[in-house]
């Protein structure tokens, strides 16, 4: 099974691996990754209109140069550029096994966890000069899932969006918290940090079957439910 995960807007500078000009990413996305690359650098030679395209604050002004560089600056897997709650709980004890997990990035569409990628910044709603990135992605990600044996989706809808899933045998993952009373409400933002518990406990079982999830729910702490194709994460109180 993959195991899709949403990107993090905060990430790690710096790497250890050869830059983009050096290396280059080369697989079944790289026609359309190239465009938006090219429509960025086009973008940040103009600082004023990056800022509001980018929606960059005054302390995150930096972030126009780096994408300048995005070509010539240092990689690091992709589980490592990203950092912020989810991939906090992810990684923490130590980084799972990435051969299962995958990242929508808004930057290089649907990589590998273990892709080697420079710092950058783009978001899903940031606007490019001529690509709607929405539209792009889903256009490059056509046919991507088929072959797939089996997806459990943790990306938050906004990046759904960009790589949408039809399969019958993909499962969109949700999180609940559950209070003493019983009662069951959606958790706020530390749901990033559920479903980065999940995923490490899953990626490091190698999860083969949708029937395996409520054991990995139980090794992380948490119960499923599945329900047609979604399955919803359960956690207690202050989890």
């Amino acid at each position: 099974m993959r195991i899709l995960l949403p990107p993090s807007e905060t990430k790690d500078l710096g790497g250890g691996h050869p830059a983009l000009n050096e290396n280059p990413i080369k697989d079944s996305l790289t026609e359309f990754r190239q465009p938006v690359i090219d429509a960025l650098l086009d973008l940040c030679a103009e600082p004023d209109a990056a800022a509001k395209a980018l929606k960059l604050g005054p302390k995150q002004l930096a972030d126009i140069q780096r994408n300048l560089e995005i070509l010539s600056s240092p990689t690091m897997p992709a589980i490592e550029r990203y950092t912020g709650v989810l991939f906090d709980a992810l990684k923490a004890d130590g980084t799972p096994k990435t051969d299962q997990l995958m990242i929508q990035s808004s930057m290089f569409g649907l990589i590998p966890a273990s892709l080697q990628i420079p710092y950058y910044r783009l978001s899903w709603d940031s606007k490019l000069p001529q690509i709607n990135l929405k539209k792009h992605w889903q256009q490059a990600h056509e046919g991507f899932f088929e072959g797939f044996d089996g997806v459990l989706d943790m990306r938050s809808k906004s990046y759904q969006q960009l790589a949408p899933i039809s399969s019958t045998d993909a499962w969109v993952v949700e999180v609940l918290v559950e209070y003493p009373d019983g009662s069951k409400k959606p958790l706020n933002h530390f749901n990033k940090k559920a479903k980065g518990v999940f995923a490490k406990h899953a990626a490091n079982s190698t999860i083969t079957s949708i029937n395996q999830v409520f054991d990995v729910a139980k090794a992380a702490g948490q119960r499923a439910e599945l329900i047609d194709n979604t399955l919803t994460l359960i956690v207690p109180e202050g989890y």
